[in-house]
């Protein structure tokens, strides 16, 4: 129990460190007052006071909420994949505690969702951690698809296109490798077979399994299906916003709202693509904001502060957002953690 205990307590030290969190925290404020500037910051705050925050932001965080609570059922399933089951209360809160890591390049940090859920019922880390994995992979899947099927109906096919194709070809390829059990046979068991590595030959085969389980076809397929819906909620978000900003009036389904839909829906998750495929960037920070500019005003035709405005306010909520509810539900998580402990300390 001890030596549990003190890999966990490693493992908080190692992935929720405060010092990190103020460093992404730090380089996220850096790249939006770069934005603010590039956009004129004087018109960029005019234009944010004007707006009608009060209710536009709390619609926002609801739809990004809803696309949280429908990704859950993925991370759900495949821990049932995986034979792993927690109550709704503990396997959400740890689902959402792991948002507290989501300003992390590649969104690795979220591993430390496998710590959490072994301190609950034990699970080996190399077990559970995996899934994480397995869900990035689904979710870039799932905005690959977004992005191509909104650029064919409301943008000219080109150059681009060509583009989403090729990436998402390519993410589709490395799934599959990913969920081939011979890729792990030649190349992860031959490496674990090696002088050191030896120590981790049985973390490996949990691993293996667990990737099996979860990115093998079928999975792959439901786990994309049901994030395809999950961050279109984010692409709604956007929507609105830029029907208020571009002058058009609430989103409706007219015409002209439903092309800038299709038009937002490709600008968010083709820059949610781009800042995922980058996995240097923590959170896509700068990857998305770079893209989503810079199609704002290439497809849309608007001003550089319209879109810098947008760009800024569709950002806070979907990727800091996240991380203050990551850090409410590890509040949750933590004291779950704690009573846990007080009840095996013995009499």
């Amino acid at each position: 129990m001890a030596d549990t205990q003190s890999v966990n307590d490693k493992a908080d030290s190692t992935f929720i460190s405060p010092t990190k969190v103020v460093v992404f925290v730090l380089l996220g404020v850096i790249i939006y007052l770069i934005i603010a500037w590039i956009g004129q910051i004087d018109q960029v705050v005019g234009l944010l006071a004007s707006l009608e925050l009060w209710w536009i932001l709390p619609t926002m965080m609801a739809l990004s909420f809803l696309n949280y609570a429908i990704r859950y059922i993925k991370w759900q399933y495949y821990l049932h994949r995986i034979d792993v089951y927690l109550s709704h209360r503990d396997s959400f809160s740890v689902f959402l505690a792991g948002f507290t890591l989501t300003v992390t390049p590649g969104k690795v940090g979220e591993v430390i969702k496998g710590y959490f859920i072994n301190e609950i019922d034990g699970t080996p880390i190399a077990k559970t951690a995996p899934v994480v994995i397995s869900e990035r992979v689904t979710d870039l899947l799932a905005m690959v698809l977004l992005a191509l099927f909104s650029f064919i109906i409301g943008i000219s096919v080109g150059n681009e296109l060509i583009l989403l194709l090729i990436v998402g070809g390519m993410l589709f390829v490395g799934a599959l490798v990913l969920s081939n059990e011979k890729f792990y046979r030649k190349v992860l068991d031959k490496l674990t077979g090696l002088g050191p590595l030896k120590r981790f030959q049985n973390s490996m085969n949990l691993v293996e399994d667990t990737m099996l389980k979860t990115l093998s076809p079928k999975p792959m397929l439901v786990g994309t299906a049901i994030s395809i819906p999950g961050w279109f909620m984010e692409c709604l978000e956007l929507w609105l916003l830029l029907s208020i900003l571009t002058g058009v009036g609430l989103p409706s389904l007219t015409m002209a709202s439903l092309i800038l839909l299709s038009q937002v829906t490709f600008i968010h998750a083709a820059a949610s693509s781009v800042g995922a495929i980058l996995i240097f960037l923590p959170g896509g920070l700068g990857g998305y904001e770079t893209f989503a500019v810079a199609v704002m005003t290439t497809i849309l035709g608007i001003t550089l502060t319209i879109a810098s405005t947008a760009t800024l306010l569709i950002r806070f909520v979907t990727l800091w957002f996240s991380v203050i509810v990551g850090f409410g539900a590890l509040t949750i998580v933590t004291r779950r953690r704690r009573k846990s402990s007080d009840n095996t300390v013995p009499d």
